[in-house]
């Protein structure tokens, strides 16, 4: 029987505003609401955490600006998956309230983009995830080929626009876009890491890949964040690397692309350390931000919704036919 990882399970306990103010928060992104001149809404998602007496990690995250502003906690079995699950449940917050939004200095006259993509891990097991990777590979291969450079000249473009329209807001903004420089030996050794996993090697018995996050950090004199990662044990190479991003949450984000490409490219077998988990389930899906702009991107949420449906349907109607059937029992017979 394959183990459950990927459940949603969402907590609001309560708490006092100075315990709220004591929350380590490590990424933010900030939202203009489209439906009201000014309004804005504000996401943070806090360290991963393990409570005292408690049986799995929960990673605090809090939406201001949509009328709820307690903070909510992502639960899961390990510290990355918190965080996994964590943007998540932002993801289904946004689409669940209809709340038109757009990420703050981009001028996107297509839609409401959040830069918060639904993932290809729906909770229905890993052949059905590989099967809509499948499919979204596919979807990509049909495009023409000048697509992904329109689109990402559209992106750098609207990078410019919103630096330089935060810049004149702010003098003290230095509009710099370089990478950052490489981590030295003594930075190394002060990274904190604050979220791991463990994979087995399917290829060598005994055999650990582990891999740790960090905090997005804004490096001195530039304005491009990075969220730092490492890979040990997959091969010679254990230096830390980098998800960049134009804010603190896209660099957690890229980071979290980061380790998944790592992985495919490297061709080795691995699976998530966890018991009755398949071969090949690290617990990094694809999601559906691949580059090809906001309409790709929903054509594909679309699709995924669609196989669900096509999953779901023949279990909800069996289950209804079986509630009809035990109500008719029920029914008290008149005479």
């Amino acid at each position: 029987m394959q183990r459950k990882i990927r459940v949603l399970v969402m907590s609001k306990p309560t708490m006092t505003n100075a315990e709220a103010e004591q929350i380590p928060w490590m990424a933010e992104r900030r939202l203009e609401r489209r439906d009201a001149v000014g309004g804005l809404v504000v996401v943070r998602v806090g360290h991963p955490e393990w409570p005292p007496a408690a049986e799995e990690w929960r990673c605090p995250y809090m939406i201001s600006g949509l009328g709820d502003d307690s903070i909510e906690f992502a639960h899961s079995v390990d510290s990355i998956a918190a965080i996994q699950n964590a943007l998540r449940g932002i993801y289904w917050t946004f689409e669940q309230t209809g709340i038109p939004l757009r990420w703050e200095g981009f001028d996107d006259d297509a839609g409401n983009d959040t830069g918060f993509p639904m993932d290809t891990d729906a909770g229905y097991g890993l052949a059905f995830r590989q099967r809509i990777e499948r499919m979204i590979l596919d979807e990509e291969a049909k495009l023409a080929e000048p697509t992904r450079e329109r689109e990402e000249q559209k992106r750098r473009e609207a990078r410019r626009k919103a630096r330089a329209a935060k810049a004149r807001k702010d003098p003290q903004v230095r509009d710099v876009n370089m990478p950052a420089p490489p981590r030295t030996t003594s930075e190394s050794k002060r990274t904190r890491w604050i979220a791991e996993r463990r994979l087995a090697r399917c290829d060598a018995v005994g055999s650990i890949v582990l891999v740790r996050m960090g905090a997005p950090e804004l490096p001195s004199r530039k304005n491009v964040w990075r969220c730092p990662f490492t890979i040990l044990g997959l091969g010679d190479d254990d230096s830390i690397h980098f998800g960049h991003g134009g804010d603190s949450m896209a660099s957690l984000q890229n980071a979290l692309r980061g380790i998944r490409c790592t992985f495919e490219q490297s061709g080795v077998p691995l699976r998530w350390a966890l018991q009755g988990l398949e071969e090949n389930d690290t617990g990094f899906p694809m999601d559906t931000d691949r580059g090809y702009g906001l309409a790709f991107r929903r054509r594909m949420e679309q699709m995924i919704q669609a196989e669900i449906e096509e999953l779901v349907r023949p279990i909800r109607e069996r289950h209804e036919r079986r509630e009809a059937r035990r109500k008719a029992r029920a029914k008290p017979r008149t005479e």
